[in-house]
């Protein structure tokens, strides 16, 4: 009898611990907290701003790079493009992989910095005034390391 009652107490333990923990609004890279309403959407965006970040000036005054929706040399070309700012902003596809490949011409020479990019949304229903889609890590470092 006394095995019985310690797993029924084991049980109702691990039930309520289960339980409690099927908070939607917590994941281990962002709270709930720290959510900026202004960039929740009520319903799944279709597109999402990546910005790509650059330091131009290590280079021969601008860089050019080409986005791989998926991993570099191995999938489809999103896109190619140059830059003459720090900061490119490109629309994305959100929760998909990209991989950015990025050239410094450095007096003749070229040299390479690739980066993998994933802009990711989750679903917070308490987070904002309204369930919503929050996007974040939007951003993928391409600078060229001294």
């Amino acid at each position: 009898m006394k095995s019985i009652n310690i797993l029924l107490g084991i049980s109702i333990l691990l039930l309520s611990v289960i339980s409690s923990s099927c908070d939607d609004d917590i994941d281990p890279s962002i709270d709930s907290e720290s959510v900026d309403c202004q960039y929740c959407f009520e319903e799944m965006p279709e597109y999402v701003d990546m910005e790509l970040i650059f330091n131009v000036e290590a280079s021969d005054k601008r860089v050019y790079f080409t986005i791989y929706a998926g991993f570099a040399f191995a999938s489809e070309v999103y896109m190619t493009g140059e830059s003459y700012e720090n900061s490119f902003w490109v629309s994305v596809i959100p929760d998909q992989k990209y991989t950015v490949v990025a050239s410094y011409v450095l007096g003749g020479q070229t040299v390479y910095v690739v980066n993998d990019c994933y802009v990711k949304t989750e679903l917070f229903n308490y987070a904002c005034d309204d369930p919503c889609y929050y996007v974040y890590e939007a951003s993928c470092d391409l600078k060229l390391k001294q």
